[in-house]
């Protein structure tokens, strides 16, 4: 496969120069001009394109409940048609423990781009403690570090926390650290959705913190993932975020980010409002808190402070869930309050009651806190990408139309770095995320006119549009501006 004429981005951060790509097998050949006696079977022309490595998605849900997924949500169209070539397996602490099984038969089954893998610290919790809010004990302690040995020599390339969300967040920074140190001989990342991104428990800043105090004293590598400043309580600190990381930096620590461009996070209606201590035990010792009358006055007062840090009734829409979801699908919390004749936290407690726990779009960030974050050199590109969010189908797409083509926060070439290059070196995904000879040919080919972001909050699953052509370890998977059948992504193990 030669590809000729395209403007060039390597993923270093370079600007774009002409040159030719030839593709042979699963690597790439040469980049530049093209040797003497190369006969190519096939060509492009990519005069007035963008040539690219494929972008890597560092927090992800998009391969969530790997290997159950049907042959469908493995191909991963909504990754592929945004050039995304690679995902991570196991944001928030949802990852797997037995990682080898997992990459395993996912493989076997087919895939249609990369993934490697986080061994979740969730998940070894919920396996130790299940759902309890107690303690670890020194013998628990000792049970999950032999679990992250575990994930991390079956090929995990870090371990993923979600500190934020229960049972995780009945964990003290102590026994996070006392846990995760156990990566500590494999080397890797310490990616994390914070303790708290707002003003919920200990506060932004305290929680960067915390974050950066586990990555560090573990000898990992600190990655705070969707890093944002979350509600109105924040807004406007982006900036002491950034200094909080850099100082860090000039202590030695290794210290970086992932983002996504949209103002609205996506998570459960139960995470963004209920406090923490209500769902300890699980769902039978939440209904018998909310059937005390004296306790479900605390929990409604208490989600009352949550909503107002989130901005009120009107920024949570409910974007999807299970059986009888249906007809709250498209409302925002507020309708759902009007139409029910009950207050906002009271309605939204009563779906939680009822087992209608369902996912939202919480608008709660500012556009000019999202640009200050992707302005630095530290943060890098992810989607959160998650069902019923549009995210999941146009966050790549979206930055490069709207930050680097329509509003310049950033050029093309910090784009492209900030979505592959650097995500691979701070990973370890070893000839991923470059356009270099020896390279695996993860390569994309893309229109600027044409690239766009097309899901929408209330049409979260169009595809996005202008990828043209995208490699995966040199196979098309997608071809003309069309997906192909092809299932040519692999399970990467750290080595």
């Amino acid at each position: 496969m030669l590809i000729t004429g395209g403007q060039v981005y390597d993923g270093t951060g370079a600007p774009a120069r002409t040159a030719a790509i030839g593709l042979r097998g699963d690597r790439i050949r040469f980049v530049g001009a093209v040797p003497r006696g190369v006969v190519a079977r096939e060509r492009i022309d990519a005069r007035g394109l963008i040539v690219a490595p494929g972008f890597i998605d560092p927090h992800t849900h998009a391969y969530e409940g790997l290997p159950r997924l049907n042959a469908t949500a493995r191909q991963n169209a909504s990754s592929l048609m945004q050039g995304v070539t690679t995902v991570v397996l196991g944001a928030d602490g949802r990852g797997p423990i037995d990682v080898r099984i997992a990459l395993d038969s996912a493989e076997r089954a087919g895939l249609g781009t990369n993934t490697y893998a986080l061994v979740g610290f969730g998940t070894v919790r919920g396996r130790v403690l299940g759902a309890s809010s107690a303690p670890a004990t020194p013998a628990q302690v000792t049970a999950m570090r032999a679990l992250i040995v575990k994930g991390m020599e079956e090929g995990a390339y870090g371990v993923g926390s979600g500190l934020f969300y229960a049972p995780q967040s009945y964990s003290t920074t102590d026994e996070v650290l006392a846990v995760v140190s156990a990566a500590r001989p494999f080397g890797g990342v310490y990616d994390t959705h914070q303790r708290d991104e707002s003003s919920y428990t200990i506060g932004l800043f305290a929680s960067v913190q915390e974050s950066i105090r586990i990555g560090c004293e573990s000898g990992l590598t600190t990655n705070i993932g969707h890093i944002k400043a979350l509600g109105v309580d924040v807004w406007g600190k982006a900036d002491s975020v950034l200094s909080i990381m850099g100082a860090a930096r000039k202590r030695g620590c290794v210290v970086v980010a992932d983002q996504y461009p949209w103002t609205a996070s996506g998570t459960g209606l139960s995470a963004a409002l209920l406090p923490r201590w209500v769902q300890a035990g699980g769902r039978d010792s939440l209904l018998a808190r909310t059937n005390d009358g004296a306790t479900r006055t605390r929990i409604l007062t208490e989600m009352e402070e949550n909503l107002r840090r989130r901005g009120g009734d009107s920024t949570l829409l409910l974007i999807n869930g299970g059986v009888g979801s249906a007809p709250y699908i498209g409302k925002t919390l507020r309708d759902v309050s009007r139409s029910s004749g009950r207050s906002a936290v009271d309605a939204a407690l009563g779906l939680i009651e009822r087992g209608l726990d369902m996912g939202v779009a919480s608008f709660n960030m500012t556009e000019s806190d999202i640009e200050t974050f992707m302005r630095d050199p530290f943060v890098m590109t992810s989607s959160d990408g998650s069902s019923g969010h549009p995210r999941l189908y146009g966050t790549f797409p979206r930055k490069i139309r709207r930050y680097v083509l329509d509003k310049p926060v950033i050029t093309m070439a910090r784009m492209v770095e900030a979505s592959s290059g650097q995500v691979a070196r701070t990973y370890g995904l070893t000839d991923r995320g470059a356009l270099r000879p020896g390279a695996y040919a993860d390569v994309i080919v893309f229109d600027p006119r044409t690239i766009r972001d097309e899901a929408t909050y209330t049409e979260p699953t169009k595809l996005a549009t202008g990828m043209r052509f995208v490699f995966v370890n040199g196979k098309a998977a997608v071809r003309d501006g069309s997906l192909t059948r092809a299932l040519a992504g692999r399970a990467l193990r750290k080595r």
